[in-house]
């Protein structure tokens, strides 16, 4: 395995805020395999919660300025992606996935400047971005991933990035009239993952958005209707692309 890949699984083992959370994911690991453990990430966040509660009281007592409900928004979607992220990883170290694939927990990335940047008059778009997977290898695809606890979340800028792009595909008269210019050099898929904490997904508006997606998982051990797979599906799906 990589050695970013290696670093990247040490700063999650390190990281203080998903500690219990890496404790119950590990329970499941053993009990299902890495595989399927995708499937159940939903249960874990949930049976994580009690200790980041803790966790939050412990620093309000420290800082009484410390911003309870905002900091445990961003631990759960933090930890949601490290934890996606980490499965990953455990694929890749286990021969589940190809060994040149890279996995990725970021908000910025050089290849995304290079290969997914839309100059719309004399500005730009790029995708929303949580992870990323990609190879060294330009004849292999670029996903980006937006990963979200809910579906209330920013996931809308990805999916206009995406509309964009099959406008330059598509539509001249579009293109010109909104000076969109993308030279296509590399193909780069969207996905989104989340573990649906308010049972949105299946509204029909939040569904229909889900169509601009090139994949749509949950991380939850439910029944789903296309457009939408259980987690576990990505592994076949990366495999297909990277194999």
């Amino acid at each position: 395995m990589r050695k970013e890949l290696q670093k990247e699984k040490l700063k999650i083992e390190k990281n203080k805020n998903i500690q219990k959370s890496l404790e119950i994911l590990n329970d499941y690991i053993r009990k299902y395999g890495e595989i399927k453990s995708f499937d159940f990430l939903y249960d874990i966040m949930k049976k994580s919660q009690p200790f980041v509660e803790e966790l939050l009281e412990l620093r309000k007592k420290v800082n009484p300025n410390y911003d309870k409900n905002q900091a445990r928004k961003t631990i759960a979607g933090n930890n949601f992606q490290f934890l996606v992220l980490y499965l990953l990883i455990l694929n890749i170290e286990k021969g589940n996935l190809p060994n040149d694939l890279i996995v990725l927990k970021t908000k910025k990335h050089k290849i995304v400047d290079k290969y997914a940047t839309i100059k719309v008059a004399d500005e730009t778009q790029k995708p929303d971005l949580d992870l990323i997977a990609f190879s060294e290898e330009e004849k292999k695809p670029i996903i980006i991933y937006s990963c979200k606890t809910s579906l209330r979340e920013r996931a809308g800028q990805t999916y206009r990035w995406k509309l964009l792009i099959d406008i330059t595909k598509y539509c001249p008269a579009l293109v010109e009239k909104y000076k969109l210019e993308y030279p296509e050099k590399r193909k780069v898929l969207t996905g989104f993952i989340t573990t649906n904490f308010y049972n949105e997904i299946m509204q029909p508006q939040q569904k229909g958005m889900l169509e601009f997606f090139d994949y749509s998982y949950i991380a939850k051990n439910i029944e789903v209707q296309p457009p939408i797979k259980k987690l576990s599906s990505i592994i076949d799906d990366l495999n297909n692309l990277f194999g």
